[in-house]
């Protein structure tokens, strides 16, 4: 995915950020993604909330890669091996500097104690390679997440994988002929379901995918914008949308929020 490509794990790990252990199931982990976009939500109405436009779309941002890469067993296994050789690098640090503190002390028992300060840890970056064949998911995984089993799920995002590759050339195509019209792609609803028709994407396999209700996805395709009660939900269910059909996520997101706020404006008049 095109997020993750470029994702570490920061201060706080994914499943800090959506406030859930490492063992949680699906549905715990969407609705505390969902919990945390509506946290998002009473925060930038507050009137009294002095947090920046900026820092809200990076919060966002962050709940979504979050989101995004948990619901993926195959990143999600990924990503919880990437953990744990943190924990073991750390641990393992620690240990050594314990036995060198002590080799120092034997030495030099009279020596004061340094003031000197460990750099911080350096920390790995989590690489979204495509699945070409079926991995093994982490054992820790929960076996059941909303009605599917982990196979089942991994089976969706291989062929997910496969649509995406295979639709590649056709999408190239479809974006040369919308710019021989208007010399540039603009993002809409109607452009974003002719390129998920195009994958041979069906709404309900994306559901299933993304774990966003279907009545989402179709209100995006559709420009329903009444659906959601805020553009913090808009966009975190955008989102979604877009890394799970591998597309340019900035771009999409500038174009489509650009038509709801004309939306918001016309409302008013």
């Amino acid at each position: 995915m095109t997020t993750l490509e470029n994702s570490q794990i920061q201060e706080e790990n994914y499943y800090q950020i959506l406030a859930v252990p490492s063992t949680a199931y699906l549905v715990e982990i969407r609705n505390a993604y969902e919990e945390k976009l509506e946290e998002a939500h009473l925060e930038a109405i507050s009137a009294y909330s002095l947090l920046p436009e900026d820092e809200t779309e990076e919060k966002l941002l962050k709940l979504s890669q979050a989101f995004v890469a948990l619901a993926n067993p195959i990143a999600r296994a990924r990503y919880d091996d990437e953990i744990k050789q943190i924990k073991n690098y750390a641990k393992n640090k620690t240990a050594d500097q314990q036995d060198s503190v002590s080799a120092t002390e034997a030495i030099l028992p009279s020596e004061p104690a340094w003031n000197k300060t460990e750099p911080a840890l350096l920390q790995p970056k989590i690489t979204a390679r495509q699945p070409a064949e079926k991995l093994e998911i982490a054992k820790s995984a929960p076996k059941e997440v909303v009605g599917q089993t982990q196979e089942e799920r991994q089976d969706f995002y291989l062929n997910l994988a496969v649509k995406n590759e295979l639709s590649e050339n056709s999408l190239e195509e479809y974006y040369s002929k919308l710019k021989a019209h208007g010399g540039k792609v603009t993002y809409n609803g109607a452009v974003l379901k002719q390129i998920r028709e195009l994958k041979s994407i069906t709404l309900d396999e994306l559901a299933k995918i993304t774990c966003i209700r279907s009545t989402y996805l179709e209100a995006i395709e559709d420009e329903i914008f009444n659906n959601f009660t805020s553009e913090i939900y808009l966009k975190g269910y955008l989102i979604c949308y877009v890394e799970a059909m591998n597309l340019p996520a900035e771009q999409i997101i500038e174009d489509y929020i650009l038509l709801y706020k004309n939306y918001l404006e016309a409302k008013k008049d």
